[in-house]
């Protein structure tokens, strides 16, 4: 029976509840959109 697969208490998907106050889908959305936003204004600040 030793080589039976033991079950953890740390088992399903994880929500991604960390440092963000919702949903790991919801912070990668907005940081997305951060980053995206950011670049924009260096890129024109780089024309100028």
């Amino acid at each position: 029976m030793a080589y039976k697969a033991k079950k953890t208490e740390h088992s399903g998907s994880k929500k991604g509840t960390g440092a963000y106050y919702g949903r790991k889908r919801d912070a990668k959305h907005e940081s997305a959109r951060t980053r995206r936003r950011a670049a924009k204004k260096l890129a024109r600040t780089d024309l100028e």
